[in-house]
């Protein structure tokens, strides 16, 4: 059953579009062959991580003494964090396409969904949540609008004195 679970050998560049996909599929890949290795050590998976990827992903766990440490240097390096609040801009503003069934829209929506990091709140946080988002998506200026997109996180009074203060300067930059 091992060789059916043996990953390929992970060689992909942190900077590549897809570098986070395919890390992740690696990483399971990785982890579904070592389940299979019912009496591998800590020190036996880190030597088999360092046998299943390539010399240039090796440099950056080179350091790492442990598996645990070599996995989460990769993990860091692959792993970028989501702008929350652009995602949920684009998952507000998606808009079903020409040619593009309800079925292929809805996947879409649900992809999108994702990383918008969704967790369980009061009806007060929710609220001004959807507040920010819709003032963010409404925005005239789509200068402003880039501005807040920047955050990675943003409550709604951040993101009205942002915009005051952009809007304010936008203005004084007009009459000088």
């Amino acid at each position: 059953m091992e060789k059916y679970l043996r990953p390929e050998r992970f060689d992909v560049e942190p900077t590549s579009a897809s570098a986070d996909k395919e890390w992740l599929h690696w990483k399971k890949t990785f982890e579904n062959f070592l389940s299979h290795m019912k009496d591998a050590t800590a020190a036996d998976k880190l030597q088999l991580l360092t046998n299943f990827v390539a010399p240039n992903v090796f440099t950056y766990i080179d350091d790492s003494a442990t598996y645990t440490g070599a996995l989460s240097a990769l993990e860091a390096l692959y792993i970028k964090p989501k702008n929350v609040i652009y995602a949920r801009h684009c998952l507000a503003t998606r808009q079903q396409n020409t040619g593009e069934t309800v079925d292929q829209y809805l996947q879409v929506l649900k992809h999108i969904s994702k990383d918008c990091k969704f967790e369980p709140v009061t009806a007060q946080l929710y609220k001004e949540e959807y507040i920010r988002d819709a003032f963010i998506s409404g925005l005239s200026s789509a200068r402003i609008r880039q501005r807040l997109l920047e955050n990675t996180t943003l409550t709604l009074d951040e993101a009205f004195n942002q915009a005051r203060a952009l809007e304010l300067a936008e203005q004084q930059a007009a009459s000088y």
